[in-house]
């Protein structure tokens, strides 16, 4: 009986070693609902600029689209931060109380500490902003170019072109326009 006791003990004795190692060893998980660290992570917002018809013998006053970045929103009224005009919508421009500079940085490097050495522009086009490829007949986006939007707190939103969409002609009352849809992202900075 001594024996059996003596070996009860000693079993029961290895199994709380190996209860205690196995305890340690085990991965520690968190709650659930525990909230996940991010370090700096600024999400891209894809928006397509609805672009207008319109001739492209009166490219000087196409109809500006208006976009509000902080709502993502777009208008053919005078609001948000830049205003996308000219030949198919595709130029840029800060509208008032804002200004636009550029990086030649991929939007996903940039930060808001870029804003003190970036370019200042007053808006970007044909040439700067994009370029027509003569092989393709297609406007190309001019790459890494990302445009900062600030006011005089300093650089709010990084915006970059990314493509042309729905790129269409039509003749009215025997007059051709065109259209296209400016295809960006943006971020919050």
């Amino acid at each position: 009986m001594k024996l059996n006791i003596k070996t009860i003990l000693q079993s029961a004795m290895a199994v709380t070693v190996l209860s205690a190692a196995v305890w340690a060893a085990a991965p520690k998980t968190e709650q659930v609902t525990a909230p996940l660290a991010l370090t700096q992570a600024k999400a891209n917002t894809s928006l397509t600029v609805v672009g207008q018809w319109w001739s492209p013998s009166n490219a000087a006053n196409w109809p500006a689209v208006y976009v509000d970045f902080t709502t993502g929103s777009q208008s053919l009224i005078s609001s948000g931060q830049v205003a996308f005009f000219s030949h198919v919508n595709g130029s840029i421009k800060a509208n008032a109380g804002f200004e636009i500079r550029t990086v030649t940085t991929d939007i996903s490097a940039v930060s808001a500490s870029d804003w003190s050495t970036a370019t200042l522009v007053t808006s970007l086009g044909s040439g700067t902003w994009y370029e027509y490829d003569l092989g393709s007949h297609e406007n190309v986006a001019i790459q890494p170019l990302t445009v900062l939007v600030g006011n005089a707190s300093g650089a709010l939103y990084a915006v970059k072109l990314n493509n042309f969409s729905n790129v269409g002609q039509r003749v009215v009352a025997g007059q051709l326009q065109v259209k296209a849809d400016a295809n960006i992202e943006y971020k919050a900075l």
